[in-house]
């Protein structure tokens, strides 16, 4: 994808999506067609196309498989075990059917599978990977406008050195291909086509998460990143303008749109993306024994810890999400040991086998038992994706969600 100058394109560009990335270590890859004649292979070995299915190694050098018409048809070529939710506690292997052409090299001994896509069809497959088709028009509509404003502002640039645009997993925004597609998310697309988030002429760094847990966070607090005036902590209600501190989300019962009071939870699952866990996104339980917290806490410092003396938190964000703390331990050789952790990232990292849900959460411990008690699901930036699904259930429209939850920002429509 190349970008003018300006932040602002005229046309519909074409983004390059890493799909298998060298640090997933495949050698080979199973590929399939839903119509091996739509396409056409690009390579110095003889590969045919008369069975619908292929497997290619990395010994085959560069392979390029080119989709003859480009319409948005719905068919695909469906790459086999494609890693979802890498490093989280739902990560797991899916098959991913992806629109446009795939590209597939050997980097460093291992593959690189990249799909070319116009903006618009990847879009269409993100909205349904984040979020379930079955959403409302206006969560999907929002939804997408976010995804298209930060994929065009390309701040982070996390895989340049891959030569692609983002990968298709959570570290960058979820592409699953079009398995989930729904005439409503389609039509979704199509309605906001070309829509981005616009502060001061710029295309907007929109970022988003599963659910803040009733109040957003402002993204200083989770990147390092200056104070942006579009990424700022939002209480996740009707009223706007009510100033509740982080610790009365555990003491009330607060009615925010993440809340169970606009999203019922046990109706919630039917609105999830694929990959998503089951489970209570507005608030939750941990609770380990010391020796289970010591077995993965060991794991993840490559210390032999024994016994957790202390955690005190230093630092909080206007979510409630801790950036700054410190843990006291105790090693099998008898000493005392520190680790301070000072983002928000590590501190869900460290402290949970997998990855802690959020790090919006209360500490109860004494010397037999641990607990968290959290809330939210993700870092909590941006779109809310559980409490802009309560705003669309309760009639809000699309305009107004990307309000409330990127305050300052206009919308314009590039092409």
């Amino acid at each position: 994808m190349t970008k003018p100058s300006n932040n602002l394109p005229k046309s519909e560009p074409v983004l390059r999506i890493g799909i298998i990335l060298p640090v997933d270590y495949r050698k080979s890859i199973e590929i399939s067609f839903t119509n091996p004649s739509q396409y056409k292979i690009d390579s110095k070995i003889q590969i045919s196309l008369i069975s619908s299915k292929l497997r290619i190694s990395k010994n085959d050098g560069d392979v390029k498989i080119i989709k003859k018409d480009i319409e948005f048809d719905g068919h695909g070529i469906t790459v086999h075990n494609v890693p979802a939710g890498r490093g989280f506690h739902w990560e797991k292997t899916i098959n991913v059917t992806l629109p446009g052409d795939v590209q597939i090299t050997n980097r460093d001994g291992y593959l690189l599978v990249i799909n070319e896509v116009p903006l618009e069809q990847y879009l269409a497959c993100v909205a349904v990977s984040e979020m379930s088709g079955a959403c409302p028009p206006s969560l999907l509509e929002a939804q997408t406008i976010t995804a298209r404003s930060w994929i065009l502002a390309a701040v982070e640039k996390k895989h340049a050195d891959l030569g692609i645009d983002a990968c298709s997993d959570d570290c960058c925004q979820r592409y699953q291909g079009l398995g989930q597609m729904t005439e409503t998310s389609k039509h979704a697309v199509n309605n906001s086509r070309g829509q981005v988030l616009i502060y001061e002429n710029e295309i907007c760094d929109a970022r988003y998460s599963k659910s803040c847990g009733g109040i957003t966070e402002s993204a200083e607090n989770v990147w390092d990143m200056p104070i942006t005036p579009y990424l700022t902590s939002v209480y996740d209600g009707p009223e706007t303008d009510i100033k509740i501190g982080w610790d009365k989300l555990f003491t009330d019962n607060p009615k925010t749109f993440c809340s169970p009071a606009f999203v019922d939870e046990n109706e919630l699952h039917q609105y999830l993306g694929n990959v998503d866990k089951k489970g209570q996104y507005f608030r939750w339980h941990e609770r380990y024994t010391q020796e289970e917290f010591c077995e993965f806490f060991s794991k993840n410092v490559q210390e032999d810890v024994t016994h957790i003396t202390k955690i005190d938190v230093l630092n909080r964000g206007h979510s409630g999400r801790i950036n700054h703390l410190v843990l006291y331990y105790q090693t099998s050789d008898g000493k005392f040991e520190i680790l301070e952790i000072k983002s928000e990232y590590d501190i869900r990292k460290i402290l949970h086998p997998s990855f802690l849900y959020s790090s919006c959460f209360v500490i109860n411990m004494d010397d037999k038992h641990i607990e968290f008690h959290g809330a939210g699901w993700g870092h909590g930036v941006g779109l809310c994706q559980i409490g802009a699904l309560g705003m669309a259930l309760h009639g809000y429209i699309t305009e107004e969600i990307l309000a409330h939850y990127f305050k300052n920002t206009k919308l314009k429509t590039l092409y």
